[in-house]
């Protein structure tokens, strides 16, 4: 398992949402806005995150959590 720093897996968890996502936000969101690019991305923003977030997922996951969404492996 890849290192996640504390501040993003107390992110991940205090969103409810898997952290892949939350590590991939904070690669991608610029300093300070995590928390909006979480509540209400843009749809380029959507994609990019998802893209990221299962480059950082293991061959046996299958499911993303982003909140109340949950996302299929493509």
């Amino acid at each position: 398992m890849t290192y996640v720093p504390s501040h993003i897996r107390g992110f991940a968890i205090v969103h409810d949402t898997s952290v892949e996502i939350a590590r991939a936000i904070f690669e991608i969101a610029d300093d300070g806005d995590e928390e909006r690019m979480w509540r209400a991305p843009s749809a380029e923003e959507s994609e990019a995150v998802l893209k990221r977030a299962w480059e950082f997922a293991g061959p046996a996951d299958a499911e993303l959590r982003w909140s109340d969404d949950v996302y299929r492996r493509p």
